[in-house]
């Protein structure tokens, strides 16, 4: 193996130290701190490992939360389904509200008005929004102190039919997050689901 000479500057004491340790285990001086250089490397490449495997281990858990997701929407769909309570509503509200926020802060957008404009075209695609539940969703969106949607109010918008919510579909289409959660999770946990988008 090619050697090339390492200059480096270090305080008589620290090289008192390493003489001692290299004269103890029998070694010369630049065996010596070879030997702790490549442990130095190997130990770090231990440590990179740990952190791939965490990774994937992250990963393994996204994937399993996206297969359960999936398995609980299909569930969800086969039942007979009931209309939004106040409840599912009020989760909903945050979830929405939430999906929205945490799009906005990972796109970096400064205009929450304009990002509420283009949510707004994906969910006309869906739905189209009279100018009362426009304008009650763009507060929901945008005003820190708006009203939780009622059961009532998510039931007219959905016309009954709770698994075609469309600010629901509108979040995924604008996000492009197809992996969210189902209808009946958003109900159930809300906001408790945000960070698993």
């Amino acid at each position: 193996m090619d050697k090339s000479q390492f200059n480096i500057k270090i305080s008589k004491d620290l090289l008192l130290s390493f003489k001692r340790q290299a004269i103890m285990s029998g070694k010369s001086l630049t065996e010596h701190i070879t030997d702790l250089i490549k442990q130095s490397l190997a130990d770090n490449c231990f440590k990179n490992n740990d952190l791939e495997a965490l990774k994937k281990i992250k990963d393994l858990e996204k994937r399993l939360l996206s297969i359960e997701s999936t398995v609980g929407n299909r569930e969800y769909l086969s039942q007979k389904l009931k209309p939004f309570t106040n409840s599912e509503a009020i989760n909903c509200t945050k979830f929405m509200r939430g999906f929205f926020d945490q799009e906005i802060e990972k796109r970096k957008l400064f205009d929450k008005e304009k990002a509420f404009i283009d949510l707004s075209g994906h969910i006309n695609v869906y739905v189209q929004l009279n100018k009362l539940s426009t304008d009650r969703l763009k507060k929901i969106m945008l005003s820190d102190n708006a009203t939780p949607w009622t059961g009532k109010e998510l039931n007219e918008l959905t016309v009954d039919n709770k698994c075609n919510c469309p600010i629901r579909k509108g979040l995924i289409s604008w996000t492009g997050i197809t992996d969210c959660p189902s209808q009946q999770e958003i109900c159930d946990k809300g906001e408790k689901l945000l960070p698993l988008l």
